[in-house]
């Protein structure tokens, strides 16, 4: 599909919102059509954080964590499964995995989920690849919020500030509850935590990167968009489906997305992404979770329909990034030059973190098929993508500024620096970008210098010497040959 194909997607979106179309799940959202996302809140000392999740288990990959050495990490709680723990042993996991981070450089944040009190297998969830027990309302709301606050009066004072409500509460790996039952969580959950500690920043469960594409082409066919519904869910899910490993199946006639969404796991879906929805605008989170593994093409699309989604400004913070991509068709170049394209545009859409998962892929986990692609491989060797993760970090740590750029042929962001700046610019459609002067190097090969006079059809990452942010848009206006402006 064209990027201008999904922009004629994202208009029939917002078509779909501002016609008023009521949802046919439980709990219906509210969209204003005019609240946009607020400011990030930073904890790091940049102008935005970053981050990486990891397995602790792979001992190689984390010599690159390390090299990097600062932004955010998470770590999972799970009320039911230490609760009857002896005092002494309640948070001994959480207290290693805290000691780590830190030493490593990494700030954690920190997701509380109820778990499975009543029991029960685990359940694995094709598409996320991770077992889990499923929470539900707590049994003894008291009790969980007595824990929720020993929680954050525990950690607070030693730098966690940052506090998630659950986990991708519409797969159905992590939430067997009703809709209306994770609301009542969330409240239960952040008034807790907002008693302990009142400014630490309350996070929702964060939908599931693939619940996304149920949500989004639901809307469209809700609003009568049939075709714009039908060619978004196939491009939303058409990596996954080539090796089988999407949570939904392949759709081929507007027909069959009808009875796809008719389904009841597409319905409940479609209940607990609204669920989220009342849970976010209801005031009980301060900021607003993002998972996103798909094609960076579907990304402003997605960013379009959170902004119109929200009642009220809040800030959005990446905590799960990367990239959906099993199969042969995958290469490691271009996973460098799309994750220069994901990392760049949801900077300059503010958003803050951006946790990148995984750092690399567990060879013998719950996926026998590698899915999510890694920074670096199991054996530590650093992938393009690694490589731009590395600049971005490296850019950001002591940034002072970040500008969404635009120009003729192509859009990217500037970040800005008190030693220099980094830009990071990428062509629109299949255009390439040609280096009249300066020092770049493509996303896709991060390690090459581009000669200059040289056309490349992806991410260039440019390093400039201006400090200030319109010297920065002036030199890389020169570098490229054609005027570069704020606002991209």
């Amino acid at each position: 599909m064209t990027r201008k194909a999904m922009a004629g997607i994202a208009a029939a979106l917002i078509l779909a919102v501002t016609a008023g179309c009521d949802s046919p799940a439980s709990v219906t959202p509210t969209a204003s059509g005019t609240i946009g996302t607020a400011n990030p809140v930073v904890l790091e000392g940049g102008a935005a954080d970053i981050g990486i999740k990891w397995n602790w288990n792979l001992k190689p990959p984390l010599a690159f964590a390390s090299k990097v050495g600062w932004g955010e990490t998470f770590f999972e709680v799970e009320w039911c499964a230490v609760r009857d723990s002896p005092e002494a042993n309640r948070f001994r996991q959480l207290e290693r995995i805290l000691t780590k981070s830190q030493q490593m450089g990494y700030r954690l944040m920190v997701k509380i989920r109820v778990g499975g009190c009543s029991g029960g297998p685990e359940q694995l969830d094709p598409a996320e690849g991770t077992r889990k027990r499923p929470s539900s309302l707590p049994d003894d709301p008291a009790a969980y919020q007595q824990f929720v606050t020993k929680l954050v009066t525990r950690y607070s004072p030693r730098g966690v500030k940052i506090w998630a409500i659950e986990n991708e509460v519409d797969a159905n790996n992590f939430w067997q509850g009703s809709p209306q039952d994770y609301v009542q969580t969330v409240k239960l959950a952040a008034d807790a935590i907002r008693r302990a500690d009142p400014q630490a920043t309350i996070l929702d469960a964060g939908i599931s990167s693939t619940g996304y594409g149920i949500a989004l082409a639901g809307e469209l066919l809700d609003a009568g968009h049939d075709q714009e519904a039908l060619e978004l869910y196939q491009r939303w899910y058409d990596r996954r489906h080539d090796t089988g490993t999407a949570r939904f199946p392949v759709v081929g006639s507007v027909d069959e997305l009808r009875s796809l969404l008719q389904d009841g796991r597409a319905k409940r879906v479609r209940a607990m992404v609204a669920a989220n929805w009342e849970a976010v605008n209801s005031g009980a989170v301060t900021a607003y979770q993002l998972h996103f593994y798909e094609n960076p093409d579907l990304l402003p699309t997605l960013l379009s329909y959170i902004q119109r989604h929200l009642t009220r400004p809040l800030p959005v913070q990446g905590w799960e990034i990367g990239t959906a991509w099993p199969g042969d068709g995958y290469t490691e170049q271009i996973h460098g030059a799309e994750t220069a394209r994901l990392i760049g545009s949801l900077l300059a859409a503010q958003v803050s973190p951006v946790v990148y998962l995984p750092l690399a892929y567990t060879p013998g986990g719950a996926t026998k098929v590698e899915i999510f692609r890694g920074l670096v491989s199991p054996e530590g060797q650093e992938l393009p993508s690694g490589q731009v993760y590395a600049r971005y970090a490296a850019a950001l740590r002591a940034s002072t500024a970040i500008r969404g750029v635009g120009f003729d042929g192509g859009t990217g962001v500037l970040i800005v620096g008190p030693s220099g700046t980094l830009a990071a610019v990428w062509p629109t459609g299949t255009g390439q970008l040609r280096l009249k002067e300066g020092s770049a190097v493509a996303a896709s090969a991060p390690t090459t210098p581009v000669a200059t006079g040289a056309s490349v059809a992806g991410p260039l990452l440019i390093d400039l010497s201006s400090t200030d942010a319109e010297k920065a848009l002036r030199e890389v206006s020169s570098d490229l040959g054609v005027t570069v402006s704020a606002g991209g």
